[in-house]
């Protein structure tokens, strides 16, 4: 049931969605799971000092097309996933700190 830009899932849309009293799946609520998502796994700082390297095992295991970190692959093979490399290049290029 995986849907959207994050790929949420209808069980994680309905805990969440819930959660924050949330109704429809548009593009905004859709940001606002996935931050919720982040909140849960309890990776907010390590996120805004840079330590990306630091909460992809955890993030990973949420969203299956991230990768573990460096030179890993997923946590769900054979799920296709993008190199730690791309999507680094995509977390920087959308203003992402890297420490």
């Amino acid at each position: 049931t995986a849907a959207g830009m994050y790929q949420i899932t209808r069980p994680t849309w309905e805990h969440h969605g819930g959660k924050l009293g949330l109704s429809d799946f548009s593009p905004r609520t859709q940001d606002l799971i996935a931050v919720e998502i982040l909140r849960s796994l309890d990776v907010i700082r390590a996120i805004k000092e840079g330590n990306i390297v630091e909460v992809m095992p955890r993030v990973a295991r949420i969203w299956a097309a991230l990768p573990k970190g460096p030179g890993q692959a997923n946590h769900y093979p054979p799920q296709r996933y993008v190199s730690f490399e791309t999507f680094l290049s995509a977390y920087r290029a959308k203003g992402g700190l890297v420490a």
